[in-house]
């Protein structure tokens, strides 16, 4: 955090990064009203930063980004308020948070800020909570927060607290591009039918695929079940998808209950190539990324 254009020595600043969901099943409704998956999914470094530093009291949040909420309604504000009461914390949180990752887009950006405040507010004031302790709280915050605890690559059951690591031996890269389309995650659950006659879709053989970095596996087993309910609420979007097959990626998709759709590609060459194409067309915003995990904590 700066003030006068000083580093604040009892700060501490975080990247927060993005994820894309590789594979996304729907297994059932919850008797709590969630619905059980199985999803995998993987952090991208397309980053959120955030720096938090020490007050006397309260919180207080500030980001340029006039659409973002600066209360109680923003994951981040959650996150600091669970920590305050949750663990005895007699002080105040100062927190400035710089957007990068598209709202509404399925990439997890308020998740991810929500996680890095628990990271951030852990080793700020020597709490000493390990991953399991965090993680148990950011599944109070929202279901795909505890996947950002660890982060990395994972298979994530249940509402998606439920968080098991898979190993990825190589870089992946890809293309995301964000239509300028916000979507709320609650209206695509809302307007699924789930029809448990379907072919469900077998994730350990997906799993498998992405353990071995077989980029030409993965891009034919890309699946998100969400896919048919975004198309028939936001058909703009469908033919987006069907322009952007033009490009020859690996695969195509949707992430997540977002609008946001990556395609994944066999190098970072054909990335840059395929983006500047992409850009001319004002499809929207568009960002070259890979699973590369960044340094989470600088102090």
């Amino acid at each position: 955090m700066r003030k006068n254009n000083q580093e604040i020595i009892n700060g501490i600043s975080l990247k927060a990064p993005a994820k894309i969901n590789l594979f996304l099943e729907v297994l059932g409704k919850r008797n709590d009203g969630y619905h059980e998956l199985e999803t995998v999914m993987q952090e991208i470094d397309l980053v959120d930063s955030l720096e938090f530093e020490e007050i006397d009291e309260g919180i207080k949040l500030e980001c340029e980004n006039s659409s973002i909420p600066l209360n109680e309604n923003n994951l981040v504000y959650k996150a600091a308020e669970l920590v305050l009461r949750e663990c005895g914390i007699k002080k105040g949180v100062a927190i400035r948070l710089e957007k990068r990752i598209p709202v509404g887009a399925g990439l997890g950006g308020g998740s991810s800020d929500a996680a890095a405040t628990l990271k951030a507010l852990n080793s700020l004031w020597g709490i000493g909570l390990n991953d399991v302790e965090l993680m148990e709280l950011a599944a109070k915050i929202g279901s795909d927060v505890a996947f950002f605890i660890k982060g990395k690559t994972s298979l994530c059951r249940g509402r998606g607290e439920k968080v098991y690591p898979v190993e990825v031996k190589s870089k992946l890269n890809y293309l995301v591009v964000f239509p300028h389309v916000e979507i709320s995650t609650k209206s695509i659950y809302g307007n699924l039918k789930i029809d448990l006659t379907k072919n469900r879709k077998d994730v350990s053989v997906f799993a498998k695929a992405v353990e071995n970095s077989d980029v030409a596996e993965i891009g034919k087993l890309l699946f998100n079940r969400l896919e048919e309910t975004i198309f028939s609420l936001y058909p703009d979007l469908l033919q987006t998808k069907n322009l952007l097959e033009r490009f020859g990626f690996c695969g195509l998709l949707v992430s997540g209950s977002g609008s946001a759709i990556y395609g994944l590609c066999s190098n970072r060459n054909q990335a840059e190539m395929i983006r500047n194409q992409i850009e001319l067309r004002g499809m929207g915003k568009v960002f070259v990324a890979a699973n590369t995990i960044i340094p989470q904590t600088t102090r």
